[in-house]
């Protein structure tokens, strides 16, 4: 089968350098990294340099799930670069690249106050099939916009 790549974009009301470090922050991941309904974080470890790895405990139905992985890029505030290895990857390495894009042109009001704007690109690249693809689509996503509730 052909390696496939998925992308998933999200707009947030924050400055790139906030939302880089709460990907980096152990305590601050495990509030806001939930991919759905019924999915708890039970542990997250992180050692965010280039080669350190993490390992992500999801919690669904009271069994534990591992995704686990290694730094590869750690360019604050613009790009991480990390793999990706769970039972949804099948346990084999996959590579994840996050970009932090700061919105110009665009300030959203609140309170008479003006917020930045992050545009936050995620490529998921060599998964499998299409059932992958629709896993991690909808996992991706929800991740995002709970990144955005939680940082707003």
């Amino acid at each position: 089968m052909n390696p496939q790549i998925l992308k998933v974009e999200k707009r947030i009301n924050a400055d790139p350098l906030r939302i880089f470090q709460a990907w980096l922050n152990s305590e601050d991941f495990a509030q806001w990294f939930l991919s759905g309904e019924g999915i708890g974080i039970e542990s997250v470890h992180m050692d965010p340099r280039p080669g350190g790895k993490f390992i992500i405990n999801m919690t669904m139905d009271g069994k534990i799930f591992p995704h686990e992985g290694e730094y590869i890029t750690i360019d604050s505030p613009n790009k991480l670069v990390f793999t990706w290895r769970s039972h949804a990857t099948e346990n084999q390495d996959t590579l994840v690249t996050v970009t932090f894009v700061k919105i110009t042109d665009t300030t959203v009001v609140t309170s008479s106050k003006q917020k930045p704007q992050t545009l936050v690109t995620l490529t998921h690249e060599q998964l499998i099939n299409d059932i992958q693809i629709k896993m991690h689509n909808h996992g991706w996503t929800s991740i995002l916009e709970s990144l955005s509730q939680w940082i707003d």
